[in-house]
């Protein structure tokens, strides 16, 4: 069996990175590959106990720092599993120099930098950091992995012969899961009580990336020409509060629902009319290929990657229209949408998790 360590910030289900990563430990083969996981942020809702159901392991560190605590905790990862590693998943790829060092000295003989997003960092000092850190990558990992070209792109360069060395891993979804259904919809309108409602979704966490405070200002103006419509929120984040302050500025507080974390994504995008993600950046943005799988039409800026694009369902809009302007789109593009089985799209477009998972098997089988 080959045992994978993947090395994340968090295991929290609130992560995109986290939940790409279960999707594919769920469904690859166990009996081949195994996932084990290196982490340093707690969280009190985790896939810990999944991934110990799933016969995988986890090790908490320290933040990485220069601290002899950390450095004494994370040699001492290595040092305990000597020999039972021979691939490393790293998923925060600017810590590259700092594995780096481990690799020869334990025998490791792959170190994958995957690259999820197109951007360093939300924040200016954490960006111009890791921008930094990012410089090396080209001495220090041994394969290239990417949610999207336009990720690969950013983190990797654009040379020809590096479009070939890195691998694409689709954000791969469980397609059965989120294929429209009206008798989930129905339930799923009643449970929340959104009946004779035009209802807007979006799903993400409530941080800079996602543009809440531009999305707010896109319902306040589709509510003033559809007064029957509703916000649906799903998510949780260190914005959410002035979030809500400026909903309850804008005085809607009733038209907007603050969902908070759930399980039942598949469901809730069953019971939504639209959905809306005006992100600054994407590496792709799983949540719109679900959204497209359950048949939804789909609005996004049009800094997100094309290949996110797996459906005519999704529509690319420009950050520098106005929120009237979004507005006027959505509700122009939504006056006759019928809601259709687009899983065939999905599948052809390489998003079906089972397929996907085979794929990957098969890339760490030929690293052994």
């Amino acid at each position: 069996m080959i045992r994978v360590l993947h090395i994340v910030s968090t295991l929290s289900k609130s992560s995109g990175v986290m939940s790409f990563i279960m999707s594919y430990f769920r469904n690859i083969n166990r009996g081949k590959i195994q996932f084990d996981f290196l982490y340093w942020q707690n969280d009190n809702n985790s896939f810990i106990d999944e991934i110990k159901e799933l016969g995988g392991n986890v090790y908490l560190i320290p933040k990485p720092n220069i601290s002899k605590k950390f450095w004494y905790d994370f040699t001492a990862i290595f040092k305990e599993n000597s020999g039972k590693y021979n691939i490393i998943h790293l998923h925060e790829v600017y810590l590259n120099m700092l594995i780096y060092p481990f690799l020869r000295k334990y025998n490791i003989n792959h170190l994958i930098a995957h690259a999820h997003t197109t951007k360093y960092s939300d924040k200016k000092i954490s960006s111009l950091r890791n921008r930094i850190l990012c410089l090396p990558l080209k001495n220090t990992v041994s394969e290239y992995f990417a949610c999207s070209k336009a990720a690969g792109e950013f983190y990797f360069g654009k040379t020809s012969k590096r479009d070939n060395e890195v691998k694409i891993i689709n954000n791969a979804i469980d397609c059965d899961k989120f294929t429209f259904d009206k008798n989930t919809r129905m339930e799923m309108r009643n449970e929340l009580d959104i009946n004779k409602k035009f209802v807007v979704g979006h799903i993400g966490r409530f941080n800079a990336q996602k543009n809440h405070d531009f999305l707010i200002d896109i319902f306040f103006e589709i509510q003033k020409q559809k007064t029957n419509s509703l916000l649906v929120l799903v998510g949780i984040g260190p914005l959410e509060g002035k979030i809500r302050e400026k909903v309850e500025r804008l005085g809607i507080p009733e038209k907007v629902l603050f969902l908070g974390q759930r399980n039942d994504v598949s469901d809730i995008l069953q019971a939504i009319d639209v959905f809306v993600l005006p992100s600054f950046f994407e590496g792709l943005g799983i949540v719109l290929v679900e959204a497209q799988a359950a048949g939804l039409d789909c609005f996004t800026s049009d800094i997100v990657p094309v290949e996110a694009k797996v459906t005519d369902r999704l529509k690319f809009l420009s950050l520098n229209l106005s929120a009237k302007e979004w507005a006027e789109k959505i509700i122009e593009e939504t006056k006759s949408a019928k809601r259709v089985d687009e899983i065939e799209k999905i599948r052809d477009a390489g998003f079906d998790i089972r397929i996907e998972a085979e794929k990957l098997e098969k890339a760490y089988i030929s690293l052994s």
